[in-house]
C-alpha cells in the first residue's frame, strides 16, 4: 500500500512539473487539463483528472500517452520517472519503415520446440504486429520487442478472461512461476494455458471457465512444471463486418 502510495505522489510530482513547463498553472487546471484531453478523444472528466494532481491515482494506458503528448514529455518519463526509453527496447524496422516495435507470432505449430504436442489449445491468426514505439512502452511497461509474443486462443477453457480466437499477449522471458498469473506451461508432456495460482504447499491450476475443474499440484509435482511463458495482456477479436 505504501508503495502504490509513493508511486502516484511520484506521478503527481511529475504531472505538475510538466503543466508547469506547459504553461497550465493556477486554479482549475485540472479542467483545463480534462478538455483538452476531451478534444483528443480521450475519456476522462475534471475529477478525474483532479485525482491525478491529489495522488488518488495514476491515468490508464490511453489516457497516459495522450497526456505526455498534451504535455510534450516523454510517456516514460512522466510514467516511470525515467529521462530515456528502458533499455534495451528493441525497436525492429520493416524496410522503409523505421522505429516500428514488431511482435512476431508465438511459433507453436503442432509440436513446441521440444517436440511437445501442443493439444491445439492454440492457433496462429496473425502473424506479426507492430505499434509505435511510445503506445508499445506503455502497453508493454518498456519490455523489449524481442521477449514478447503473440498467439490466438482455440479453447473455451479461459473463458471469462480470454474468448476462443481473442489474441493474448506473453512475456517468453519469464520462465519461472513469478507469482499468481496466467502462464502457457508443460507439465507431463503436455502443454497448458492456465492461471497459476501460489497456496499454502500447493499450486492452484484454474480455468478461468467455471466449467473446468480446479486442480492441484503439490510442491514435489510442482517441481516437474515448466513454465514458458507469462501472459502480459490481451486483445479480444471482434471484428465487424461492414461491406
Amino acid at each position: 500500500m505504501v508503495k502504490k502510495e509513493n508511486t502516484r505522489q511520484a506521478f503527481t510530482a511529475r504531472l505538475i512539473a510538466a503543466c508547469d513547463s506547459a504553461g497550465i498553472v493556477g486554479h482549475g487546471r485540472n479542467k483545463q487539463v480534462a478538455k483538452a484531453l476531451q478534444q483528443l478523444g480521450c475519456k476522462i472528466s475534471a475529477p478525474g483528472v483532479w485525482k491525478w494532481f491529489n495522488a488518488q491515482s495514476i491515468p490508464d494506458n490511453a489516457n497516459l500517452l495522450a497526456l505526455s503528448q498534451l504535455l510534450g514529455v516523454r510517456v516514460e518519463w512522466l510514467q516511470y520517472g525515467m529521462e530515456k526509453a528502458a533499455e534495451p527496447v528493441a525497436l525492429h524496422a520493416l524496410p522503409g519503415k523505421q522505429g516500428a516495435y514488431r511482435i512476431e507470432s508465438l511459433d507453436i505449430g503442432q509440436k513446441t520446440a521440444e517436440g511437445i504436442h501442443a493439444r491445439d489449445e492454440f492457433i496462429e491468426t496473425i502473424q506479426a504486429i507492430e505499434y509505435g514505439i511510445d503506445e508499445a512502452r506503455v502497453l508493454f511497461n518498456g519490455r523489449p520487442a524481442e521477449n514478447i509474443r503473440l498467439i490466438a486462443i482455440n479453447s473455451d477453457s479461459m473463458a471469462g478472461t480470454f474468448a476462443p480466437r481473442d489474441q493474448i499477449f506473453v512475456d517468453i522471458s519469464v520462465q519461472v512461476l513469478d507469482g499468481d498469473g496466467i502462464y502457457i506451461f508443460t507439465l507431463d508432456n503436455q502443454l497448458y494455458l492456465k492461471r497459476l495460482q501460489l497456496q499454502h504447499k500447493k499450486i492452484a491450476v484454474i480455468s478461468d471457465n467455471k466449467r473446468y475443474e480446479t486442480w492441484y499440484l503439490s510442491t514435489e509435482e510442482a517441481a516437474s512444471l515448466q513454465v514458458h511463458a507469462k501472459v502480459i495482456m490481451s486483445q479480444a477479436r471482434d471484428y465487424q463486418i461492414l461491406g
